[in-house]
C-alpha cells in the first residue's frame, strides 16, 4: 500500500516540506509544477520516460502545495510515497518516508480519524478533509491561520462540493468568491 502524509500548509510552511527533502543526499530528479512536485530517486531504478511508467513500481513521492480556493480557502497538502509494496520495493524509500515521519511529528495534529470528536479544529476543516486523511498535522503558518478562524478544504473537492461549501460558509458570515485569489488571512 502507498505511503501518505497529509498537512496544512500555506506557502511559507511549505518551504519547509521541500527543504528537508532537499536535504537528502539522494539522486533526485525534481519535477516542479504549480500544484504539485514530483521527487524521482533516479539511482534506485532506472525508468524509460518514453513509456508508460507504473507508479507503484517506480520510486517517486509526489508533493502536494498548497493552493488557494474560491479566493480564501487554502488546501491541505500531501507527501505521497507512489511505490506499493514500498519496504520491499525501496527501502531506501521506506526509510526516507520513516525519517520524514518523524519529522512531521514535531507538528501539531489537528485532525485524526482515530479520536475525530477531540479536533478543536474540525469547524475549520471542510471540503472532505476529514474524510479523506487519517492524520491531518498543521504546520507553524498554517495553524497560525487555523486559529483565525482560517478554513481549508481537501486538495481534491472539485467545484460542486465548493459551491455547496461557500453556501453554508455565506451562512456562518464567512465569504468566498469564485476567483482564484490570494487571502489576506
Amino acid at each position: 500500500m502507498a505511503v501518505r502524509y497529509s498537512y496544512l500548509a500555506v506557502d511559507d510552511d511549505q518551504q519547509l516540506i521541500e527543504d528537508w527533502f532537499a536535504a537528502l543526499p539522494d539522486n533526485i530528479a525534481v519535477s516542479d509544477r504549480q500544484d504539485r512536485l514530483l521527487l524521482y530517486f533516479r539511482d534506485l531504478k532506472a525508468l524509460d520516460f518514453e513509456q508508460e511508467i507504473d507508479q507503484d513500481s517506480a520510486p517517486f513521492i509526489f508533493i502536494q502545495k498548497p493552493q488557494v480556493r474560491r479566493g480564501t480557502l487554502w488546501t491541505d497538502c500531501e507527501v505521497y510515497f507512489s511505490a506499493t509494496p514500498l519496504g520491499t520495493q525501496f527501502p531506501r524509500l521506506q526509510k526516507i518516508s520513516r525519517d520524514f515521519s518523524k519529522w512531521l511529528r514535531q507538528f501539531e495534529i489537528v485532525f485524526s480519524n482515530k479520536r475525530p470528536d477531540d479536533s478543536q479544529w474540525g469547524y475549520y476543516l471542510e471540503g472532505g478533509i476529514m474524510s479523506w486523511n487519517e492524520q491531518l498535522f498543521a504546520l507553524p503558518k498554517a495553524l497560525q491561520k487555523l486559529q483565525r478562524g482560517q478554513y481549508f478544504v481537501h486538495h481534491k473537492a472539485n467545484e460542486n462540493a465548493l459551491d455547496t461549501l461557500a453556501k453554508t460558509l455565506r451562512l456562518r458570515g464567512y465569504e468566498t468568491s469564485n476567483v482564484e485569489q490570494s487571502p489576506d488571512l
